[in-house]
């Protein structure tokens, strides 16, 4: 019995990143024209992160059903980068999917919103090698307070009166230059390196 995802969540996948691969290496647009005029060719999946059924790639026995046909569970991925993820689960961990889908929603929502279209180039590949970590780390903050957006680079050993989610100097010595990174591709606003103030995008 596979947990499959319903029509509606397929399709909020795809949309929710624009219908481009979530891959951010790859970004491929996922939809466009036949030759016949009034059809359109897909080549996107509704991948799980964790598999549908048992034996699948990241399979999460512990995982409910209604969990694991939950948008929670999904990533947009052209045919190509689906096939790759639940070739090697090694290399491809839950954390690192959820980072990518992070990742893709926010560029797609700051394209929307600023009319800038980010160039597929290495630069995503560069943060996901670069910095998985601290993507992961994000990520997982994003989900668990969905309502904040704001964050604090500081130390340890500081305090700071705020309600904002913390990344540490300790956990991530490059972490001025990270974040600075984040922001030229969009994924951080008002990055002030002096009051430690930056801003995700919602999400």
């Amino acid at each position: 019995m596979r947990d499959d995802f319903p029509r509606g969540i397929k399709e909020l996948l795809a949309r929710r990143v624009g219908f481009r691969c979530s891959n951010p290496g790859c970004r491929k647009p996922t939809t466009g024209p036949q030759d016949d005029p009034l059809g359109t060719v897909s080549i996107g999946v509704a991948a799980h992160i964790c598999a549908a059924s048992p034996g699948g790639a990241r399979y999460d026995g512990s995982m409910a059903p209604e969990n694991r046909a939950s948008i929670e569970n999904g990533i947009w991925l052209c045919q190509n980068c689906a096939k790759l993820v639940d070739n090697d689960v090694l290399a491809y961990s839950v954390e690192m999917l959820c980072a990518w889908r992070t990742l893709a929603e926010a560029t797609a929502k700051n394209e929307l919103e600023r009319g800038i279209t980010v160039a597929v180039d290495d630069r995503f590949g560069r943060v996901e090698r670069d910095m998985p970590e601290l993507i992961a780390e994000m990520s997982k903050d994003i989900k668990e307070s969905p309502l904040s957006r704001q964050f604090i680079c500081m130390k340890k050993s500081w305090s700071v009166w705020s309600d904002a989610m913390r990344y540490f100097y300790d956990d991530h010595p490059a972490l001025d230059d990270q974040v600075r990174i984040l922001e030229s591709i969009g994924l951080v606003r008002d990055f002030d390196a002096r009051n430690q103030y930056p801003l995700l995008p919602d999400q």
